[in-house]
Formats: C-alpha cells, structure tokens, sequence
C-alpha cells in the first residue's frame, strides 16, 4: 500500500477518504474488531469523522452542483424520498440513525465523482481496499477459526467469513480484488509490460481464487458473487470489440435485454426458468437456498402497504418474525433480493425512483464511452454487474453495503461539472463541448 501511495502522486489525499470508507463497507464495524460485538460507539464516530470530511471536500471543490443535481437527478430524488419515507415509519426508536449511513454513502460518492480522474480513483480505491482485506481475510480463516469461519450448525464445513460476516459479503470483498487485479493485468498488457513480471497482481489474484472456492466447500462458496464476476470479465471483453464503434453500445445493451426475454419465455414454456438452470450449474437447488420461500413472504407482507412502503428501515422489525412462514425460520435482516428490499421498505414508488435512477445511469455511462471509453466501459460493466447481483442478494439501497456505495461510485456522472485544471486532456475537452451544446440546444 505503501508502494501504491507513492507511485500515484497524480491522486489527492482525499481519495483516502472514500478508500477507508470502502474498507469499512467491506469488512465489519470497529466496534466488532475492538469490543466483540456491533455494539458500541466507535464505529459511529468513524463514520460520522468521514462523512464530515468528506462534506468539507466537497466544499471546497469548484463544482457546479445545479448540473451535477440535474444530471443525476433520479439518484437525489431518490435519496430525498428516502429520507421522508423515516416520518411514516412505525417501530425504530429512532429513525434518524437509519439513514445516516446510506447519506454517508452518497457523500462519498460524490467524493469519487468530482475526482479529476474517476475511473483511476475507483481502480486505486479498489486496489488498496484489497490490500488490506483479502490477506487478512486468508489471516483470519486459516489461523483464527473463531474469527474467520462460521460454524456450522449441521456439523458441515465451516463457512469462510474472513474479515465480513458471512461468505456472501467475504464474495463480494473478492469481486473487488478480482476487478482491481484484472485491470491491472490489463492495463500492463496495453503498456506492453509482460505479465509475468506482475508480480502483485497475479499474488492478489490467487489469494481471491482461494477465497473465492471456500476451501472446495460448495457451501462456503458464494455462487451470486462467482456469476456477477463472471459476467463483469465477459461485459469487459464484450464492451471492449465495440471500441471503435461506441455509438453501438446502447442498441446492443437493448438486443441484449431482448434475448434475455426470449429466453426466459421460451425456458417457461419447457415448464424451467433461467434461474433453475443458472442453479443447477452451481450445485443449488431452484428455490437458491430457500430464497424464493423468503421472497413470497416479502411479496405477501409488502403488500399491506405497497404504494409507500413500511418506510426506510421499517420492514426488518422484531414484530415482522411471527409473521414469517415457517421455512423461513432464520430471523432474516434482508430480502436477499433487492428489488423487493427496495419494495418492502419504499413501496412502488421507490422501485420506481430507483429503476430511473439505474436507467439514467445506465444511459449516461453508454453516452460516455463516445469521449472516454474505457471510463463509461467500466461504468457500465460495474452497473450491470450489480444490476444481476441484487437478483439473489440486497444491495438496494443498504447503507454502508459494499455494491450499494460501488453502485453509487458508478451511476453518478459529475466529470463535466467540476472545473478542471488548465490545459485538461483532450477527451475532457470534447466532453465539455458536447455538454454544452447539448446545453444550448434543449428549449428553456
């Protein structure tokens, strides 16, 4: 990390500031590490020291926030019903605390959209998280089992936690490390670096495959995270043959919804689903280990208040357990799908919001890849993978999860809005240009 920070001077000290904010996200509280228990004051006082700090950058940077509001403005009304939806509320003490982290999270974001290089900040941020966590994680497994395992409690293997709390988050921890190295690889390959040399890179990168296959252990693996890294390397490599004709990209995006559909109807017809087969090939069971059980019963009790929801933070209560049906025995703190996360605790109305919140930021990232290519390549690739991730886990909207702060750092496009420094590259210029023409040419 050391060697890291001092070979990219180019990036500010401030970068540091969302960096340890996705450490945080990625591993478990301060209090757990000190004290044992989630329970305590330390880890609120970190969170509220960075959010503070990263509010101070933000003011300090010269920015024009009316544009960076109206080009993301699905995003901060989203944010803005989330907050009101905390007066409708019936079971917190108190309500505030909910969404003081997912704020957190979206000051952050900003943190790492008004960087002058973005798509560097998110690469570095993902690298030094990574530094820490996966060997750590490895430290923790092999060496202190009370910390780094969860018991079983069938007498099966234990399940690989690492440094998270359970082997679906030490997954997505991994997901970080692969994208990070990946890049790395590639970057080297397009310097005409040799590979082999990569010495770094290709070490992290065992290290995540041997988290990754949980000790041969079909049930420490996390199968969600194993498909979304699968499908970011084949979206790179898709996105990557439409370089020279990156108009194209949308309209493929659309063919491609198109075949999905096709398949999923022609799939039904032969009495399957596209979610039974993509099981079977992971060694699941169709119901993906008794999610579907979890999913009707938040259908049936989000349905009692569906157009607005229970409100932020209101579904996961003591008083709902009772009303869970009785495969549904382990006292769930999430949908594990977060669609329906997004429904039983905002209602129709913030799946809606946040469905035009992913369309907007899967529009803008597309439009980017005319003037910076491989910036709106990894922003698409990144969205669409936790656009799939949220099918079999909550990400949506959960503060201070680690892809809900990785879908922030992507869907918020803030580059044409910050003032740059003189003489800034070419590709930030014709940017600039094709913003405000479009400016000048839509009717007051």
């Amino acid at each position: 990390m050391w060697r890291d920070t001092r070979k990219r001077t180019d990036l500010p000290l401030s970068l540091w500031l969302p960096t340890l904010w996705l450490m945080r996200c990625g591993s478990r509280s301060i209090d757990y590490w000190i004290g044992g228990s989630d329970i305590g004051r330390l880890d609120p006082i970190l969170i509220s020291v960075l959010m503070t700090c990263g509010f101070f950058v933000l003011m300090r940077r010269r920015c024009n926030w009316g544009g960076i509001f109206a080009n993301n403005s699905a995003l901060f009304i989203f944010y803005g019903y989330l907050v009101v939806s905390e007066l409708w509320v019936d079971n917190l003490e108190n309500p505030l605390v909910k969404i003081f982290r997912p704020v957190g999270d979206l000051i952050m974001a900003l943190v790492v959209a008004t960087e002058i290089n973005p798509r560097e900040s998110i690469i570095t941020m993902f690298r030094r998280c990574s530094f820490l966590l996966i060997p750590m994680s490895i430290v923790l497994i092999r060496y202190f089992p009370e910390l780094g395992r969860l018991q079983d409690k069938h007498w099966g293997a234990d399940i690989w936690m690492g440094v998270t709390t359970h082997k679906n988050p030490l997954g997505q921890t991994c997901i970080v490390s692969a994208l990070a190295f990946l890049w790395a690889l590639v970057e080297a390959q397009r310097n005409g670096r040799p590979l082999w040399r990569q010495a770094i890179p290709l070490l992290y990168l065992a290290m995540t495959l041997y988290l990754f296959n949980g000790g041969g252990s079909s049930d420490s693996r996390s199968s969600t995270a194993i498909i979304c890294l699968m499908l970011a390397i084949g979206l790179f490599w898709v996105f990557g043959r439409m370089q020279d004709r990156p108009g194209l990209v949308f309209r493929r995006i659309i063919w491609g919804a198109v075949v999905f559909v096709v398949v999923s109807a022609i799939l039904g017809v032969f009495g399957t689903s596209l979610q039974a087969v993509v099981a079977e090939t992971q060694g699941k069971n169709a119901t993906l280990s008794d999610r579907t059980y979890l999913w009707h019963d938040v259908v049936r009790l989000g349905m009692q208040r569906p157009i607005l929801g229970t409100g932020y933070g209101g579904f996961w209560v003591s008083s709902i357990f009772p009303k869970l049906s009785p495969m549904v025995n382990n006292h769930p703190l999430e949908a594990h799908n977060g669609y329906l996360e997004t429904f039983a605790n905002l209602g129709f109305v913030g799946v809606g919001l946040l469905a035009w919140g992913i369309l907007q930021s899967l529009l803008n990232a597309s439009k980017m890849m005319q003037s910076d290519f491989e910036y709106g390549r990894l922003r698409l690739v990144l969205l669409f993978m936790v656009i799939v991730m949220n099918y079999a886990e909550a990400t949506f909207p959960r503060g201070n999860h680690l892809w809900w702060f990785g879908f922030l750092i992507v869907a918020i496009y803030a580059r044409p809005w910050v003032a740059w420094p003189e003489n800034p590259p070419l590709h930030l210029e014709e940017e600039r240009a094709e913003v405000a023409h479009e400016e000048e040419t839509v009717p007051a």
